[in-house]
This record gives C-alpha cells, structure tokens and sequence, in this order.
C-alpha cells in the first residue's frame, strides 16, 4: 500500500503547489542555477503562475492536440499527512524540433520523500508507457539518474537557459521520428 494518492491538479491546491514548487527549487538546485533567480522568487506571483497552469491544464486534459500529445497534470499528496509531496505536469512538446510530440515538463518532489517510489508513481500516472521527451539540469546528477530508472537516455542536445544560468540536456525514451 503507498503512503501516496495521485490526484488531478486542483485550483484549490494552488498555494500549495506554489510553496512545494519553490522550496524543491531552492533545496534541489543550490549551487546548480542562479542564486539570484532562486532569491528572488515570491510566493504570490508563483500562486497566480500556479492558478493559470493549473487552468491551462484543465482546459486542455484528456484532449489529445494535433500531434497526439496529452495534457495532464497530478500531484501526489502525502496520505500520512495530507499534505501534498510532489507534482508532475506532461503536455505537447515546447520545442520545434522535439524528438516526439509529449513532453514531460516538471517533475518535483520534496527531498523528504526522495527514494519513496513517489516520483514513479507520478511518472506512470501520467505518461504511462508513453514516448516523451524532457530538458533536465546537467549537474542534477540526483535527477538524470531517476530519469535512466524510468526509460530515458540523453539523446545528445542541450541547450543554455539565460534566465537560470544553466546548461540543460534532453532526455528521451521511446524515441520514434515524427511525421509532420
């Protein structure tokens, strides 16, 4: 039995969400993007971004777009506690050249419940088997390898994110060439 429900992003989760996202942030990436970015975040904007995901999202769940990729977004909530451990978002690819149509665009869990099978579960709830690509932080060795664990490989592209001063690369799994 898992300490863990899988849910659907609600509004009401808002806060939240915006709360876990940037305490995952600051805790998982010290020393890995721009400490003026990780400072500077405030937890009101990040309630209004997490509101307008999360519509975004329901407006757009269990509706394949044009290339078949589905939008979701679930939170795992800790049973124990009540209180909401992780998040995960997938949606249509971001990028021109995306190897497949899904990509599996955050995925955050608090480090309190790392190794707990949650961010697994997360994973399978959302993307099944499924083909997906994602951008992970090169020096997030922590992330890469869990990423390894549930199918995906470096497929050699990276790219430079200004705002966060990091170098990311692409991690993909059931890679097959899209036909446009």
């Amino acid at each position: 039995m898992s300490d863990f429900s899988i849910e659907p992003y609600a509004l009401e989760d808002a806060a939240e969400l915006a709360a876990l996202h940037m305490q995952v942030w600051r805790d998982a990436y010290a020393g890995m993007l721009s400490q003026a970015y990780l400072d500077g975040m405030q937890l009101e904007p990040r309630i209004e971004h997490w509101r307008k995901r999360i519509q975004f999202v329901l407006d757009r769940e269990s509706q394949p777009d044009a290339e078949g990729a589905v939008w979701c977004g679930r939170l795992a909530r800790h049973l124990p506690s009540g209180r909401i451990a992780g998040f995960i978002s997938v949606g249509g690819a971001r990028d021109d050249d995306a190897p497949v149509p899904q990509e599996l665009s955050s995925l955050n869990v608090l480090a309190q419940f790392h190794g707990s099978g949650v961010a697994r579960q997360l994973v399978e709830a959302t993307l099944g088997e499924r083909a997906a690509y994602l951008w992970v932080v090169e020096q997030n060795a922590r992330a890469i390898a869990f990423y390894r664990k549930v199918g995906f490989a470096p497929d050699g592209d990276t790219k430079h994110d200004d705002d966060l001063e990091c170098d990311e690369l692409r991690m993909v799994r059931g890679a097959r060439p899209l036909t446009h």
